[in-house]
């Protein structure tokens, strides 16, 4: 039977503590500028976070996948992946 989803190595990986200026208003925006150029912003380490690590599967045609698991184990992160609204940052997802 062919293969529907094919998942090999998938990891993706977000950084916390930076400005995210495509979400901000306008109004964040000029906050942010305003206190880079008087040097009033505090510069937080940025931290690193794992969503997925290296996750791998198959699911053959005609089949049906659950994905369950507690909060924050990734699988809102996993179904961006798959249906391509976020990209991982190693492996591969394919959909046939």
């Amino acid at each position: 039977m062919p293969t529907a989803i094919e998942v090999h190595s998938l990891s993706k990986k977000y950084r916390l503590g930076e400005y995210q200026a495509a979400y901000g208003t306008l109004r964040e925006t000029l906050v942010h500028a305003g206190r880079r150029l008087t040097g009033r912003e505090h510069n937080r380490p940025a931290s690193e976070v794992w969503a997925l690590r290296d996750v791998s599967f198959q699911v053959p045609e005609g089949q049906v996948l659950g994905i369950v698991g507690r909060n924050g184990a990734g699988k809102s992160t996993l179904l961006k992946i798959l249906t391509r609204i976020a990209t991982p940052t190693a492996g591969r997802a394919e959909i046939r």
